[in-house]
């Protein structure tokens, strides 16, 4: 009877080993990003193509670039420039330019340089550049 309950306790135990988060390091996150689309979901469907950057620097800011290839867009290149903290693992961020509110973010899956990066409710699919 202890035989069985070991597989089943195996079984639970990498189930959420599964489901947890990527800790980040700064080391790791120092460079230029290039986010290929974002989503509502984890898995990617519904993805929208992005053409941005967020370069993240050793100084605690992020600097994001989003260049529009929309003809009838009204701005072509837009910049911005984020602070940001490693916290516990996650990326602690300005919600957006010139306001005080933070996000955190975290790395759900990180191999060699592709990461998704979810913030709030959005998945951010990236590779290092």
């Amino acid at each position: 009877m202890r035989f069985n309950k070991l597989p089943a306790f195996v079984l639970l135990l990498l189930s959420f080993s599964a489901a947890a988060e990527v800790q980040l390091t700064k080391a790791e996150l120092l460079g230029t990003w290039q986010i290929d689309k974002e989503s509502n979901s984890s898995d990617g469907s519904k993805a929208r193509s992005s053409n941005t950057t967020w370069t993240f620097k050793e100084d605690g800011t992020i600097e994001g670039l989003t260049h529009e290839s929309d003809a009838h867009a009204r701005v072509e290149n837009l910049r911005a420039v984020l602070n940001y903290s490693i916290e516990n693992g996650k990326v602690v961020k300005q919600a957006a330019p010139g306001r005080s509110k933070m996000e955190t973010c975290e790395a759900v899956e990180k191999e060699g340089n592709n990461m998704v990066l979810k913030c709030q409710t959005v998945y951010f699919f990236m590779t290092k550049k």
